[in-house]
């Protein structure tokens, strides 16, 4: 009896460590440039850690334009919606998901013909500000084209100084940051090779 009492509470432990602190429910509406939601669209969902994406759902939307995620974990993450079989143009956008529910909404252009160039074609300085215009240290940032290619993506961590150097393609037209529990995006493009980014 007394051993049947302790392996019980031995799976009950088991279970509670298993148990996510938090399961938070993010939605994604998925639509076309006429705003009609795109039913049968492919949502990639990416988890973001140290530069590196893990792919941890990958699921097509419902008729109307939905995925329902009742599970991530807080983090940084990044939702893609896709559809080239229907020559919609691939969309793709960072989300910090918090320990409250967020309903995310990607919209997806129609799909130009010509195939992306990513070769690096330069360096980018970019000095991270704070609110209070002091220097940003340890803003984790990222520099990407609008689909966010992975040759294009260039990530880096501010210094003590609120810099960091990022290679530049000729697609970069995003700039992203973490910093401070809290995320940013900035429009980027392929020919500045230094910028000054306040965060508000």
């Amino acid at each position: 009896m007394i051993a049947a009492r302790c392996a019980c509470r031995i799976l009950l432990s088991l279970a509670v460590v298993a148990t996510p602190l938090f399961a938070v429910p993010v939605d994604i509406h998925v639509l076309g440039s006429n705003g009609e939601p795109l039913g049968g669209a492919l949502v990639i969902i990416q988890y973001l850690q140290n530069g590196k994406e893990r792919e941890i759902s990958r699921v097509l939307t419902n008729a109307q334009g939905q995925v329902a995620l009742k599970d991530l974990q807080p983090g940084l993450y990044r939702a893609i919606a896709t559809d080239p079989y229907r020559s919609w143009r691939t969309q793709v956008r960072e989300l910090l998901v918090e320990d409250k529910p967020a309903t995310i909404k990607l919209e997806l252009a129609h799909e130009s013909t010509d195939d992306p160039d990513v070769a690096a074609v330069g360096r980018l300085t970019v000095h991270v500000l704070d609110a209070s215009g002091e220097p940003a240290q340890g803003a984790r940032v990222l520099l990407r084209d609008a689909e966010a290619h992975p040759r294009s993506e260039s990530w880096g961590t501010t210094d003590a100084s609120g810099t960091v150097n990022l290679e530049v393609t000729q697609n970069s037209s995003l700039l992203v940051i973490l910093y401070d529990g809290r995320l940013y995006s900035f429009p980027a493009n392929s020919y500045d090779t230094e910028r000054t980014l306040r965060l508000r």
